[in-house]
């Protein structure tokens, strides 16, 4: 991906802890709002199997570097990018920041899952080409 795609979210009450630190699985909450957002915004075919349960994604793999807190109505930006991909999976990387300054750093491996048989399958062929050629953003 050329480009990347790039979500806003703020840290609420819920998301942080008695300290007035942001939870570590905050960050991780955003981060799946952000796919979301991508899937929702340039992928309807995957949402409309995602809502049939035909297809959809599942996390394999997470890699989180915690760099620094964040704090209670703190605004972080999540920008995604692609990494690579083989037949059945797809690897992103989001970066949190919040004012420019790195707060989390995760990498994620999806993997492509058929709803019948519960097993990994091909990724579609019009899928893995538009986050190569940014057509995303």
């Amino acid at each position: 991906m050329n480009k990347n795609f790039e979500s806003n979210f703020t840290v609420f009450y819920e998301d942080t802890d008695a300290s007035g630190f942001a939870y570590h699985t905050t960050y991780l909450k955003f981060s799946e709002r952000a796919r979301s957002e991508i899937l929702n915004n340039f992928f309807p075919e995957i949402v409309n199997s995602l809502k049939s349960n035909s297809f959809f994604f599942v996390v394999k793999d997470l890699h989180v570097n915690f760099i620094k807190p964040t704090y209670l109505f703190d605004k972080l930006k999540v920008t995604t990018s692609y990494v690579d991909n083989s037949y059945a999976s797809l690897r992103l990387s989001h970066l949190i920041t919040s004012e420019n300054n790195k707060v989390c750093e995760i990498n994620v491996k999806l993997v492509w899952i058929d709803g019948n048989s519960n097993k990994p399958t091909k990724i579609p062929k019009n899928i893995i080409p538009r986050f190569k050629s940014s057509e995303i953003v």
